[in-house]
């Protein structure tokens, strides 16, 4: 299957999916709020690369890659300049000394002049080979060293742009496709760069040092070696606009297939590929993926032999008509026959050393071609600053009001949220409860600014915080979403990261775990605190997933903010558990305020005030009692979930819970105050 016919079939299946998601109904979908990721963020489009104009780009991008080295690394980079410089500048010399020296033994030999003249200029010769052999072995360990240094470089400058942009952008199929590029420029051209910018520099001064020589013996082969290489030039610049072309528009297909040897390699993923045997199902899919990537590889490949063929041929046959005058100027006698030696000789080393330049310089452009998705992707990190609000965030906690937001994600097709309000007081335990797609977690994910809503306004203490600095607000939230990151690092460090800043603060860290109930499971593995949750490493031990959700809650209360978003906190936790934490919440986050999300209705009821979304619509809230006693949707499904787990009379099942945080067979909705009727309340 070729790569186009595979790109076609993977968007016709995803028209088919939409379509089925609509039920294959003719109406019209909801206009979306939001823009297609595409058009939302203009700055990341960019142009099909073509190979017009290549020639007249490479002065500017050669400079871009000098600049980029120089950023990186200047005191290698000027070692190995000065290296370069030098072992070039000993190329000459020895070519000349090679020739005196050759002169004085022709000379001897017919007895003009006495062997002795031609011995003394043997040790500097010598001494020119060594210095020109040790100035190289040198300059490959310098250059070992700049490629590093070029590598760390743009490896920060990417993580400085993914660090800096808004949250929606990584909604942007574009945007991953110009890091994944930005990224392989970034990690495996530094070093293409580094041997093409100091070998072109090498040859061009061994190129310089031969000239010399060559001007000296016979004028005219200078431009005429130098014509010779044009075509050469010409070919390895045309090759390099071909590579890239290829690298760019592979670009989504590699990502797909990165992604499926992810689902191969990880941890994670292999227990659900193996429970459901997609092992097979996916290397096929992985191997499909790689021979197309192979055919149009081995295409890119030949297209790129025929044109460096077409240029080395065109190169060897203005040489080799250089070489045949040279020969003819020394047997007609028109040139002695040392000069003659020495001038092909020069020649010979000339057009290699300006191969050398050229094939440097083809290396140079075609690295400086990626390295050019590398620097207008870190361009971006400027158009971000660029929009960022400056206002400073409040510092306190008074009041969060929600007004008429409404939001869709770039890639939606539908709003997450239809004109929301809402409001969240000082001490309050707010409860976000609905069914799962009803938009509880986007509205958390505005409520902390990972979002910004299209219509409508979110109010920190009267101030919008749209307009305030993001990390500044943020600062005063600490958020546990559902599929919170588990760190393979230090069970210490899984809850300082909470507040990184205090990371060293032990007793705070230990305040935290037992608040959370993960003290006595923590402090029980091999190396306590200090042990890596992760069994990956040597040393480490992986956790279950409740105990991994009381890390997660420990690490929301070690981040001591006056706002807690705490995103189905107990959905891994027994019920005994769930009820000792929601028992706890009020004297755990005491004086602060805490936004409980949750598809529970009934673990939820002693929140101060509850909020039902529907479908992306607050339809109804205030107290429990008060919806129970309209009897909305709140009651009925606060019924019906209860209902599952409670016959008619009957009190609640028996916990089975082992008393480390995993799930039991009794946990569910219904985990306290349910000894009576839920009908009756």
């Amino acid at each position: 299957m070729s790569q186009s016919s595979s790109r076609r079939m993977r968007t016709s299946a995803s028209r088919g999916d939409r379509r089925a998601r609509r039920g294959g109904s003719d109406e019209q979908p909801e206009k979306p709020v939001s823009a297609p990721p595409d058009a939302a963020f203009p700055e990341l489009m960019e142009e099909r690369p073509t190979g017009s104009g290549s020639m007249r780009r490479m002065p500017r991008l050669c400079w871009t890659a000098v600049c980029l080295v120089w950023a990186a690394g200047r005191r290698e980079f000027l070692a190995s300049l000065v290296l370069r410089v030098l072992t070039g500048g000993l190329l000459g010399a020895i070519l000349l000394l090679g020739g005196g020296m050759l002169a004085s033994v022709l000379a001897a030999d017919r007895g003009t002049a006495g062997l002795g003249e031609a011995v003394p200029r043997v040790v500097p010769l010598m001494l020119a080979i060594a210095l020109s052999a040790v100035f190289g072995a040198v300059s490959r360990e310098l250059h070992t060293i700049l490629g590093g240094l070029v590598e760390r470089y743009t490896q920060e400058q990417v993580v400085a742009v993914t660090a800096a942009v808004e949250l929606e952008v990584f909604e942007a199929p574009i945007f991953h496709d110009r890091l994944l590029r930005a990224a392989t420029g970034g990690q495996q051209r530094p070093t293409q760069i580094v041997e093409g910018l100091l070998g072109l520099v090498g040859a061009v001064v061994g190129i310089v040092g031969t000239s010399v020589a060559l001007l000296a013996l016979q004028p005219w082969l200078v431009p005429v070696t130098i014509v010779a290489a044009v075509p050469l030039l010409v070919a390895v610049t045309r090759g390099g606009e071909i590579l890239f072309g290829f690298s760019w528009s592979v670009t989504a297909m590699e990502r797909e297939r990165a992604y499926l040897y992810h689902l191969l390699t990880t941890k994670e993923p292999a227990k659900e590929v193996r429970a459901f045997g997609l092992g097979s199902f996916l290397r096929a899919r992985h191997a499909q993926l790689h021979a197309d990537y192979l055919a149009d590889l081995r295409r890119t490949a030949w297209r790129r032999l025929w044109v460096s063929l077409r240029g080395t041929v065109l190169m060897l046959l203005v040489l080799g008509a250089a070489i045949t005058g040279l020969l003819w100027l020394s047997v007609s006698g028109r040139m002695d026959l040392a000069v003659a030696g020495v001038a092909l000789a020069a020649t010979v080393v000339f057009a290699e050393r300006l191969t050398n330049g050229v094939m440097s310089a083809g290396r140079l452009y075609e690295a400086a071609r990626f390295i050019e998705d590398f620097t207008s992707f870190v361009a971006l990190k400027a158009v971000v600053e660029a929009r960022r609000a400056r206002r400073a965030a409040p510092a306190g906690f008074s009041t969060l009001r929600v007004e008429g937001v409404s939001f869709t994600y770039p890639a939606g097709h539908q709003p997450a949220l239809r004109d929301v309000t809402m409001e969240i007081v000082r001490g309050q335990v707010v409860a976000l409860v609905g069914e799962n797609g009803s938009g509880k977690t986007t509205l958390a994910k505005l409520l902390c600014r990972l979002y910004r809503p299209q219509l409508g306004r979110i109010l920190w203490d009267g101030v919008d915080i749209a307009d305030v600095d993001a990390d500044g607000l943020r600062d005063s939230v600490a958020v546990i979403f559902q599929d919170f990151v588990r760190y393979a690092l230090t069970a210490r460090t899984n809850i300082g990261v909470g507040r990184h800043i205090r990371l060293d603060d032990e007793t705070s860290v230990l305040t935290a775990a037992k608040h959370a109930g993960a003290d006595q499971f923590l402090a029980a593995l091999p190396a306590g605190y200090d042990t890596i949750l992760s069994a990956e490493y040597e040393g480490g031990k992986d956790l279950s997933v409740g105990q991994w959700q009381r890390v997660a809650l420990a690490r929301a209360f070690f981040r001591d903010a006056p706002f807690i978003i705490l995103d189905e906190p107990t959905a891994a936790l027994d019920a005994r558990a769930e009820h000792d934490l929601f028992e706890a919440i009020r004297s755990l986050c005491h004086g602060r305020s805490v936004l409980l999300v949750s598809h529970r209705f009934s673990s939820v009821r002693s929140a101060d005030h509850i909020y039902v979304l529907d479908a992306g619509r607050i339809i109804e809230h205030g107290t429990h009692d008060e919806l129970m006693t309209s009897a909305g949707r709140y009651a009925e499904l606060f019924t019906l979930q209860a209902s599952a787990y409670l016959a008619q009379g009957d009190g609640p099942r028996p916990d089975r819970s082992n008393g480390n945080g995993a799930q039991s067979s009794g946990s569910g909705p219904a985990y306290f105050g349910l000894r009576q009727d839920p009908a009756s309340q």
